[in-house]
Order: C-alpha cells, then sequence, then structure tokens
C-alpha cells in the first residue's frame, strides 16, 4: 500500500494511523506540532513509523497526506506545509465543517485535494479499527482525491457519502445535532434526575438504557415512528405534571430547551397521524408555558 503521512495524531489522527495501519497501509510519518506521539499510539502502528515534529525543517514526504488536527489549527497547519511537500501528492483532511477547498494552494504543486471527515464520535485513538467499522465518511473534493478517500474508507471497513463543498457548514452542524448536543441534552437530562434525588453516576446509568433504546429505535425507523411516550400517545395532562415539576425544580435554560424540543416533538407526532384534537391541546399547554 502507498505510504501515509498523519499530520496531527491526536484522537481522530491517531485512531486513523491505527486502523489503516491494520488495514494494510503503510504509516511512513507521523507529525505533531507540540506534543510527540504516546509511545503506545507508535506502537500499535506496524512497521517503521517516523515521527517529526512540525517546523520549519519540515519536509513530507509521503504521497498520501492526511491532515487531522481541529478545525481552528487547520490554516495555520495549511500554510505551514507551503513548499514542504512532494509535488503531485494527495492530501486530505478529516474537518467536518471545513470544505476542501482550504487546500487548493497546494493545486499549483499538482497535488490533489479532498475533505475526508468520519461522521462518528472518536473519542480516543484506541478506538482504533473497530471505532471506523461501518461507519459513515463524508467526502468532496478532486475526483481523484475523493476516490483515493473511497479506497481508505473501504481500507477501515466504513462507508462512504459525498456533498458539495459549500455544504459543509450545514452538514458539520447536523451532525453536531446528533452528537455533541444530544450530548448536552442528555447531561440535562441527568442533571433533572438528580433532583430527584439520584446521584449523578447513579442517574447516568438509569437513563443510558433508554438513550439506547432510542438510537435503536431511529436505526430501524424513521423519526415519526419511533418517537415514543407523552408525546406521541398526545397525553396533554402528563405535559402539565412535567411542567409543574420543571417550574419548581428546573433552571430557566433547562425548561426552555424542554419547551422548544417538545414543539417539534408535538410537530413529529402530528406527521404520524396523531389526533388534531390533541395536537392542539399539547400546543396550547406548550404555548402558555412559554408565556
Amino acid at each position: 500500500m502507498q505510504g501515509v503521512a498523519v499530520i496531527g495524531p491526536g484522537r481522530i489522527g491517531g485512531a486513523i494511523a491505527v486502523a489503516l495501519s491494520a488495514g494494510g497501509y503503510s504509516i511512513d510519518e507521523v507529525v505533531y506540532r507540540t506534543r510527540q506521539p504516546p509511545k503506545s499510539l507508535l506502537s500499535e502502528i506496524k512497521g517503521t513509523t517516523t515521527t517529526i515534529q512540525f517546523g520549519k525543517d519540515l519536509y513530507v514526504r509521503s504521497p498520501l497526506i492526511l491532515i487531522t488536527v481541529q478545525d481552528e489549527e487547520l490554516p495555520r497547519v495549511v500554510q505551514g506545509l507551503q513548499g514542504k511537500i512532494s509535488d503531485r501528492s494527495t492530501i486530505l483532511h478529516t474537518s467536518g465543517s471545513i470544505s476542501s477547498e482550504i487546500l487548493k494552494p497546494f493545486r499549483k504543486f499538482d497535488c490533489k485535494i479532498a475533505s475526508f471527515h468520519p461522521l462518528i464520535s472518536i473519542t480516543n485513538w484506541n478506538d482504533g479499527f473497530s471505532g471506523f467499522k461501518n461507519a459513515y465518511f463524508c467526502i468532496e473534493g478532486d475526483n481523484a482525491a475523493v476516490q483515493t478517500g473511497k479506497k481508505l474508507a473501504s481500507a477501515l471497513e466504513a462507508r462512504w457519502f459525498m456533498i458539495s463543498p459549500e455544504k459543509k457548514g450545514l452538514y458539520h452542524a447536523s451532525a453536531v445535532m446528533a452528537a455533541g448536543h444530544v450530548t448536552a441534552l442528555f447531561d440535562m437530562a441527568i442533571d433533572l434526575m438528580m433532583k430527584t434525588g439520584v446521584k449523578r453516576s447513579t442517574a447516568r446509568k438509569l437513563l443510558h438504557p433508554l438513550l439506547g433504546s432510542v438510537s435503536t429505535n431511529l436505526l430501524h425507523s424513521d423519526t415519526p415512528a419511533s418517537l415514543t411516550g407523552t408525546y406521541a400517545r398526545g397525553d396533554e395532562q402528563t405535559i402539565q405534571r412535567h411542567l409543574a415539576g420543571m417550574r419548581k425544580a428546573a433552571s430557566k435554560d433547562e425548561l426552555e430547551v424542554y419547551l422548544l424540543l417538545a414543539l417539534r416533538s408535538i410537530e413529529i407526532a402530528e406527521r404520524n397521524g396523531l389526533d388534531p384534537k390533541k395536537v392542539r391541546k399539547m400546543r396550547r399547554a406548550i404555548d402558555m408555558a412559554k408565556q
């Protein structure tokens, strides 16, 4: 397999390096900025890997370069790589919100560019090969680089899809809604459960199976069919009990989030054919609570 350079061996970069190594790619170079990659990470990468610090003496020789730094670091890294890579290289970055166009300065060196974002939550490089299996990669860019991205996804036993570069911001907002914001929502749910007298560690354990069951439902069915419970039934009296309890114990932000999501749940229930009378009663209850 062609040699690969990974620039930024953090959670994503480290996991990709380990996974590609397991998938038959040669990880020839690992480039770091301030902190050397741990020996435990390097030991998981097969073959010989050269570690290089990002700086004025840097020169990347690998024909395939993966830039896996955080979004805010990407412009600086792109600038710092000018004149420090081989001509006709293929360069991919893993940013979810930034398009491949940030790499366009490399086109003057006959390089092919693309973005290659894993639509998966990676907490550490130990996730490695298993972390990407059956996940999706969002790919866009030059055709040749896109084809390389597809091959990488296959090597990781992952899947891929394509969008246009100008849609990257919207795409990433969707991803954050499905991941980061769900984590924030779960944190609020834990807080509310704690206010019933349950310890935080217990609250997390109690709520996690519920979250898991919803995830399973969404895997097999669209949102209208997956919505269960109070809003799916149109149970306005239960909503009133929610609101009464939250007025006494919840923060202003928690109540506001509940009300916003309640309106969306009502909309989903309506799409699923809920009795219009029940829909109106629920909307009236939420509207009155917002006043």
